[in-house]
């Protein structure tokens, strides 16, 4: 287990979650105003429904899928781990090549961007992914990467990397950053995106607030899309639903500003009818669909861990998340990362990424659009945990405690008298 004490000590921390806190009573400010005038708890019990069904017959729709994708001159691929995904990846994109991405949870997921880095002329176009790639920082929230970054750090590296000198201001260093990254984007030969969402019908979902999604996936020759398998469900007004579902609880917006649908490959029948792939938009897309894991989730009776929407909306309240930040969970955050965690890397990857960290409060289920029980799943994984002998030593005594003196503390309990150590159980 990593060191607790040490991680809530660092300076990164420290500053970071006052950030975070300090943004979470405007979320929830934004995100009550999104929520009024809508049945909220009709539209979970659909989200619900939608991805418990989506899984239960996932073989089903993603054949489908995949059918209705390729009719329309998309090329997709199936990758069963991160390694193969990554591989496929690389396939399609030259060394040299100028690259731009958008936010994608599951490019992260597979390790593709240290290839990027180094291989090509690579730039993040969404704001929080390309302060957190010039700073050398790690993301630290699904939806808000860069959150935890304080404003002098953002100007102090643009001074150093671009010679450019701004004030500790959020537009002002916004606005920088759109000119950069929109001469990027114009001049990239290659666009990677991931998906929100995919209907079976044939419709892949890319949300967005900030407009360079659309750029991104129209401007450059060749569209890459890479995505998990539990991002399908059956039709475009499931999906929708999903998509209103992730402004809401994801940035407390009614909608997102942007829902980019791609079907096809760009196209014109405009003279005599004859059909030209690849008009204004790109001449090649491509969807790379990742397993890693996923089957083995659902196989193992932890399919609520897919029914995540990853809105991040359990993040924010979590009382760990909020003073260790992304130091809780490994590629996805927090209890909920934890379990993916489990079944993408191990049982001991997980152990040392924050199996015991989770409290049990229910926070996170109580805030989730889907009410995804994920203390249950901790305690579940810790079970399988305990028995592989993995356990932290506080709490292996705190059990030794409770089967000798039938209480956590030992044998100094008396009343009025403080225990020498407390345990939270």
């Amino acid at each position: 287990m990593r060191n607790l004490q040490k991680t809530l000590n660092s300076e990164r921390i420290i500053v970071g979650k006052k950030i975070v806190l300090s943004s979470y009573d405007t979320y929830l400010k934004n995100r009550r105003i999104a929520q009024e005038g809508l049945d909220v708890e009709e539209l979970k019990e659909n989200l619900k429904r939608i991805k418990k069904h989506s899984l239960s017959n996932l073989d089903q729709l993603k054949s489908k899928a995949v059918q209705k994708i390729e009719e329309q001159h998309i090329k997709v691929f199936q990758a069963k781990t991160p390694e193969e995904a990554k591989k496929i990846a690389i396939k399609l994109i030259p060394r040299g090549s100028k690259v731009v991405k958008s936010k994608s949870n599951v490019v992260n997921e597979i390790g593709l961007e240290d290839y990027l880095v180094k291989e090509t002329d690579f730039t993040d176009t969404d704001c929080g992914d390309f302060i957190v790639q010039i700073t050398e920082e790690r993301p630290a929230h699904p939806v808000t990467p860069a959150i935890h970054i304080p404003l002098k750090k953002m100007t102090e590296t643009i001074k150093k990397k671009y010679d450019v000198t701004l004030p500790e201001d959020p537009i002002k260093i916004t606005k920088w950053i759109r000119d950069h990254i929109r001469k990027k984007i114009l001049e990239a030969d290659i666009g990677i995106s991931g998906a929100n969402v995919i209907s079976s019908d044939g419709g892949i979902f890319i949300l967005e607030n900030e407009g360079n999604i659309s750029l991104v996936t129209r401007l450059p020759k060749k569209h890459i899309i890479i995505t998990s398998i539990d991002k399908i469900v059956p039709t475009i007004q499931d999906a929708i639903a999903i998509c209103k579902a992730c402004a809401i609880w994801g940035t407390g917006a009614s909608l997102p500003t942007y829902i980019n649908v791609i079907s096809s490959v760009s196209k014109t029948a405009d003279i005599q009818k004859e059909l030209l792939w690849g008009m204004y938009g790109p001449e090649e897309v491509y969807l790379i669909l990742v397993d890693n894991g996923r089957s083995e989730i659902i196989k193992e009776g932890f399919g609520e861990l897919l029914e995540c929407i990853n809105c991040g909306a359990c993040l924010f309240p979590c009382p760990v998340y909020r003073n260790i930040l992304d130091e809780y969970g490994l590629h996805y955050f927090g209890g909920r990362g934890i379990g993916m965690t489990v079944f993408q890397e191990s049982l001991k990857k997980g152990f040392e990424h924050g199996m015991y960290y989770c409290t049990g409060c229910e926070l996170c289920k109580q805030n989730c659009p889907l009410a995804i029980d994920i203390p249950e799943i901790v305690k579940k994984l810790r079970n399988k945990a305990v028995k592989k002998n993995l356990e932290t030593d506080t709490n292996a005594n705190m059990m030794d405690n409770i089967r000798v003196f039938g209480n956590p503390f030992g044998e100094d309990v008396k009343e009025g008298r403080m225990p020498d150590k407390l345990y939270c159980c």
